[in-house]
């Protein structure tokens, strides 16, 4: 077999092994793209926080949580990952009755990051909004699998400050977007990615894992009067008092990882690198 045959078929090998799996989760020890990976909190401190529309009460609200990162590496924001429970382990559920996890919209979006301290916050938070994207049931573009199960933790309100539930399986979200449309980050500058559950059933509600893996400052939240709308303001969160944490930063659990294509063309490079040997022998 030639080395031209030879590297046509180390392509294909890659298309299916390499991308293939990027494509449908994350693991730790998979590549990354952000100062690191904020892993879910498994353990008995770890909560989930009310990231979903509509949030009950006497006027429609809603809660939208947001954490930042720091970009390690330049390119678009192709594959986002984040962890979640529901609330009682109740699942949405679609127009037929059936459960589903995927019976819910996501809304993401990316800001640009307000330093603590600017025009007298003390705490940073999202500032203009850079990309924003729906993700409807129906849409291929994300998948969901469950991550963990068996464990229990507490359902948490950031606006009463206290625990309102609690859940026993953490679920994985992959989001995808297509590099043509995604935000183009900067290795070395801080964003805000924000999250919003819209379950199809009003009983089911959606909560953002923490994790321990803590960078820079609090998440925040904030209080939106439509579906998937900018909150008029934010407040970071803390651990509610009688946690083991009690009034400690809350950190959100998601990872920001390299797009499929690069990962091939990393592998490719290698494989380059490795037939230049052979040709040198």
């Amino acid at each position: 077999m030639t080395t031209r045959m030879i590297a046509l078929a180390a392509v294909c090998l890659l298309a299916v092994t390499w991308v293939a799996p990027l494509r449908a989760d994350w693991d730790p020890g998979d590549p990354y793209k952000m100062h690191w990976p904020q892993l879910p909190d498994l353990g008995p401190t770890g909560l989930d926080v009310f990231a979903s529309w509509p949030y009950p009460g006497p006027v429609p609200t809603g809660k939208i949580l947001a954490d930042d990162w720091m970009c390690t590496s330049s390119g678009p924001v192709s594959d986002i990952h984040v962890w979640g429970s529901w609330n009682q382990d109740i699942l949405p559920h679609d127009a037929t009755g059936i459960t589903d996890p995927r019976a819910v919209e996501f809304k993401l979006s990316i800001h640009t990051d307000i330093p603590a301290g600017t025009a007298g916050v003390p705490y940073s938070q999202p500032g203009a909004k850079l990309w924003e994207s729906i993700f409807t049931p129906g849409d291929p573009s994300w998948t969901v699998r469950p991550y963990a199960t068996g464990v229990l933790e507490q359902f948490y309100d950031p606006n009463l400050g206290q625990v309102i539930g609690t859940d026993t399986v953490v679920w994985q979200y992959n989001f995808f977007i297509d590099p043509a449309l995604a935000f183009s980050q900067q290795a070395g500058t801080i964003y805000w990615l924000d999250v919003q559950a819209l379950p199809l059933s009003p009983d089911a509600v959606w909560g953002w894992k923490t994790s321990l893996d803590h960078w820079n400052d609090d998440a925040v939240f904030g209080d939106n009067a439509a579906p998937f709308a900018d909150p008029p303001g934010w407040r970071d969160m803390h651990y509610p008092p009688g946690h083991p944490f009690g009034g400690q930063s809350i950190d959100q659990a998601f990872v920001i990882t390299p797009e499929p294509a690069t990962m091939a063309l990393l592998g490719l490079g290698g494989l380059g690198a490795l037939l230049g040997r052979r040709r040198r022998r």
